[in-house]
């Protein structure tokens, strides 16, 4: 019979190293009689080796069947955690898990949560499809042998598919599981996340220097930490703690992070919220939900954060829905339609809790959306109440609009609120009309577009509007958060509303009324002379667009949806604001077409020269510019700030965070970051000391002293 070559080399094969092996196990045992200097093998090496020798020994003859030889050679190796005694199994002799470090633990913690906790759970106490692994005797061994080949090859018959890993991620993974058994009796469960954000902690989250517990870090809208350990004397000496990378394609992190009871929660993506351990960037958990590729997305697939109330975070799709998560575990409580993303909508920013409410604005002001603002009781996720920001027949502003544009009038509601407990009422920017540039086909000042609307939080109802900029023709949206602060203001202490306008107009009303107090411009403008003693502004003929294109200042925008920061002690605010001018033109209304998702617009902007970027610090009460730092790196990617009690101010541009001398203007610490930089700063502490987190591109940094 001819045999057939790979057969015959394979049969050689074994036959050598079965001769091999028997000849080395009988020479180690003649050497290790041998008594004498420098002959004697060291009796730990002896065993070391012997039993090595007898592992591939057994594997030649056909005794591990279920091994192949890359993974006998492989489990032989220094560090796998063979222990070999006389009699030994191999299932008793390895010994992984109990030699693994901590680092080898943590990697297998991320490989479970990436690949098993969607059956297992996120603690591995079990879920719908997966038994828990938090027992002391699993159905199919609890060596680390059996660990492994159950991981490897899953389990026939069920719901556990073969693992596509390597043995060295298998083994990680053995070891991280075995953390889980833990040698717990039955009948006890494993430990969880507690985590329990009260309405009185949300309202005092200003004073928790611990944590960062809402998208603007407090209610007031601040972006401010008392926390002074880092300060402009020290802040050279910032590194990196530890740095996560996440697995999102192609978009960058836009989201604002919160750090509750030492868990940071992150929407790295629109469809990925993700719970860390603060200390160490590890996943806990993670909730994943695909991203639509039909919908209404002008500005790509992004998310800018997440609410927490109780032990519950909410969390804003691209889809229109508000979803609510357990906190402990990543577990959908609930969901609720908020609007449809066949009619223009979707929900991009961040939600607010307040009481039992979660309030969520929503996004689509470029597609012919009819805006509103929406409250849900937290619990269940039934409706509350909803606030349109184009009035329809009757309601108090119907009569600007002149015709029936309000319908398709726009005014979003995309970028996060802020609240006064004191008054109970919410503040809440509402952003451009539609279509954007070509106000011939919407007649009238069109409230509430480009307004800031105060509404009485409990009931939605209208406290209080002002509008910015009437009858926008130049995407000057309201699309900033509100800073609520109490100011003097001509010797007497007034509780204010302090917004940088997209208009290039730095504006300062009263909270409780509304009424205009202050307001100058923050960067150079030519499109008005002024403001009224109304705060209406003064048209200029340059502001009217016509049909050959006039060339505006500011352009596309003085300031954007990036945050400012305020600081109380010094009575300043930053804004990260942007010089530039801008060509706008339009053409007949007969060319506006309605298109689904948008508008052909007939209308167009075009920049006229590279935007300078800029931070501008102002006196809060009068507007008066006390510095500016230009950024040396003009782009678009560049985020909201962060003011500290340490005399800094936080940013990041250009690939790099950076941090300014809060009295002067100095630029003290600068880091390249290596990614897109459109997430703001936060700070918070770290067993006990200030860290930084910044995302940039697709990884999130956390720095300390």
């Amino acid at each position: 019979m001819k045999i057939k070559k790979p057969t015959f080399v394979m049969a050689a094969a074994v036959i050598l190293v079965v001769l091999c092996a028997t000849t080395l196990q009988r020479q180690l045992g003649r050497w290790n009689s041998v008594e004498g200097p420098g002959l004697a093998l060291n009796e730990k090496t002896w065993t070391a080796i012997s039993c090595r020798v007898h592992l591939y020994l057994q594997k030649a003859q056909g005794k591990i069947p279920k091994l192949s030889w890359s993974e006998v050679w492989g489990l032989s190796q220094p560090g796998s955690g063979l222990s070999c005694a006389e009699g030994r199994s191999l299932e008793a002799a390895l010994q992984f898990s109990s030699v693994a470090s901590a680092g080898d633990r943590r990697v297998g913690a991320r490989i479970f949560h990436e690949r098993c906790s969607g059956c297992h759970g996120n603690d591995g106490s079990g879920g719908s499809v997966g038994p828990s692994l938090a027992r002391s005797a699993y159905n199919h061994g609890d060596s680390d042998l059996a660990i492994y080949q159950v991981v490897r090859d899953g389990v026939p018959g069920t719901a556990m598919p073969r693992a596509d890993l390597s043995l060295s991620e298998i083994l990680r993974v053995t070891a991280y599981v075995k953390t889980l058994q833990a040698h717990l009796p039955e009948d006890q469960e494993p430990s969880r996340l507690v985590i329990d954000v009260s309405g009185e902690r949300l309202r005092t989250a200003g004073n928790n220097t611990d944590e960062w517990l809402t998208y603007s870090g407090s209610y007031d809208g601040w972006r401010h930490t008392s926390l002074a350990e880092i300060t402009p004397a020290n802040v050279a000496r910032l590194r990196a703690r530890w740095i996560k990378q996440f697995d999102i394609g192609q978009q960058n992190i836009e989201a604002t992070p919160l750090v509750v009871d030492g868990i940071i929660f992150i929407a790295a993506d629109a469809g990925h919220v993700l719970a860390l351990n603060v200390r160490t960037g590890d996943v806990i958990w993670q909730y994943t939900r695909p991203i639509p590729s039909d919908g209404p997305l002008g500005f790509g697939p992004v998310n800018r954060g997440l609410a927490v109330s109780g032990g519950t975070l909410f969390f804003g799709t691209l889809d229109g829905y508000l979803v609510a998560l357990n906190a402990a575990d990543g577990k959908v409580i609930w969901e609720t339609s908020v609007a449809s993303p066949s009619s223009g909508y979707s929900i991009t920013g961040a939600p607010l809790a307040v009481n039992r409410l979660v309030i969520v604005g929503i996004a689509g002001g470029e597609f012919g959306i009819r805006g509103f603002l929406a409250a849900y009781d937290a619990s269940s996720g039934q409706q509350q109440w909803k606030f349109y920001t184009t009035p329809g027949p009757g309601d108090l502003g119907h009569e600007t609009w002149e015709n029936d544009a309000w319908r398709t009038g726009g005014g979003g509601t995309w970028v996060t609120g802020s609240y006064d407990p004191s008054t109970d009422l919410l503040y809440w920017g509402v952003g451009n009309p539609s279509p954007n540039f070509l106000g011939d086909v919407r007649p009238g000042d069109n409230l509430f577009t480009n307004s800031v609307i105060a509404l009485h939080a409990s009931t939605g109802k209208l406290a209080w509007y002002f509008q910015f900029t009437p009858h926008d023709e130049h995407d000057w949206d309201a699309a900033q958060t509100p800073i609520l602060a109490d100011l003097s203001i001509k010797g007497m202490v007034r509780k204010v509303i302090c917004w940088a306008n997209r208009n290039g107009f730095y504006y300062v009303l009263d909270r409780v009324t509304g009424e205009f107090l202050t307001g100058v411009p923050f960067v150079e403008i030519d499109w008005a002379s002024g403001l009224t003693p109304a705060g209406r502004p003064i048209l200029v003929e340059a502001a009217k667009v016509s049909t050959a294109g006039r060339r505006i200042r500011p352009g596309i925008g003085a300031a954007n949806w990036q945050n400012p920061a305020f600081d109380q002690e010094r009575g300043s605010i930053f804004i990260p604001a942007t010089e530039s001018s801008s060509v706008f033109s339009k053409r007949s209304p007969n060319e506006a077409v309605r298109e689904p998702h948008g508008y052909a617009l007939g209308s167009s902007w075009s920049q006229v020269e590279p935007p300078t970027r800029l931070v501008v610090a102002l006196d809060a009460a009068t507007g008066s510019r006390k510095w500016q730092y230009r950024e040396s790196v003009p782009g678009r990617d560049y985020s909201g700030l962060l003011a500290t009690r340490g005399a800094l101010v936080f940013g990041a541009s250009g690939g790099s965070l950076f941090a300014l001398d809060a009295d002067s203007g100095r630029e003290v610490f600068k880091q390249s970051l290596g990614g897109s930089t459109l997430s703001p700063p936060i700070s918070f502490r770290i067993d006990g000391e200030q860290a930084i987190a910044v995302a940039a591109g697709r990884a999130l940094f956390v720095f300390g002293l």
